[in-house]
């Protein structure tokens, strides 16, 4: 395979996975109900369940060669996934994913500190230009100007951007030893292990609906997951990342359209300065490479 057809197979998957993603977030809003722990339990516990049976009947193969690096993505992807749910649940589907998909911007700063990768003016303004666009995305439940307009789960969400961020290095890194399927089981199993106490302890019932709307969840994340995964086989990191704002985008449109969340001007301009500093970023970093 060329590499043009690399890139092409690549972003084909990517493309594919921001789809599948979005209506995994829709479902998760539609599911708000039954709680982001179960809702993320059962995310897991249906993706082990399809990957366990397609190998035990043969049609995948489960070879686990990096353990550590796998117990690590399973225990940051776990987390960041949780977070993610939880995001939708309490601060809409549009807000709370555009929060969780700056991760980019973190990636960048993080780079900066730990890797010495060096920050140009251009990166530089772009980081400016999405934390303005978090205040405003903070701002838009406040009822005057205020400084101090985060709240706990816009908090929490920016901290799941970063463990977001550190994944999909994470993913990068294992394809030079893991199978797709290894990585995603790892992630499934770990993140499983880490929501089930408190799954088990949430006093939110499921209803008939709900479990269709588990069913679908599972389904269409480990649908997406895997693709995405794949994809960045054949893409780097900082192009599947800006393949994958695409999500980010069909989130907000369903938040405002489909669950008339409220359109008002500081979460308009605050999701369109994160959703553009983030884009800018990384067709910057595509170019230098």
């Amino acid at each position: 395979m060329s590499r043009l057809e690399h890139k092409t197979k690549g972003a084909a998957l990517m493309a594919l996975a921001s789809i599948f993603f979005w209506m995994a977030g829709c479902l998760v809003k539609s599911g708000s109900y039954i709680g982001a722990n179960k809702l993320t339990f059962f995310r897991f516990a249906i993706g082990l369940g399809l990957i366990a049976t397609a190998a035990m009947a043969g049609r995948a193969r489960l070879v686990f060669v990096n353990k550590k690096l796998l117990l690590l993505r399973g225990l940051i992807g776990g987390t960041a996934v949780f977070i993610t749910l939880l995001s939708i649940t309490k601060l809409g589907l549009g807000k709370g994913m555009v929060l969780i998909n700056s991760y980019p911007i973190f990636g960048s700063i993080i780079s900066a500190i730990f890797l010495k990768e060096k920050l140009r003016p251009f990166d530089i303004w772009a980081i400016l230009m999405a934390m303005v666009g978090i205040y405003f995305l903070a701002y838009d439940k406040q009822q005057g100007f205020s400084l101090l307009v985060f709240g706990r789960y816009e908090l929490l969400a920016v901290f799941g951007a970063v463990l977001a961020g550190f994944a999909v290095t994470i993913i990068r890194k294992l394809h030079d030893t893991d199978s797709s399927l290894a990585i995603y089981f790892s992630q499934c199993l770990v993140g499983m292990w880490l929501l089930i106490g408190p799954a088990m302890r949430s006093e939110e019932a499921v209803d008939f609906k709900g479990v269709f709307i588990l069913l679908g969840l599972g389904t269409s994340i480990t649908i997406g997951q895997l693709l995405m995964t794949e994809g960045f086989k054949y893409v780097p990191v900082k192009t599947g990342s800006l393949l994958m704002m695409l999500e980010t985008v069909l989130c907000y449109i369903a938040g405002v359209a489909i669950f008339r969340e409220p359109l008002t001007w500081p979460s308009l301009l605050g999701s369109v300065l994160v959703i553009s500093a983030c884009t800018v970023v990384l067709l910057r970093r595509k170019l230098d490479h």
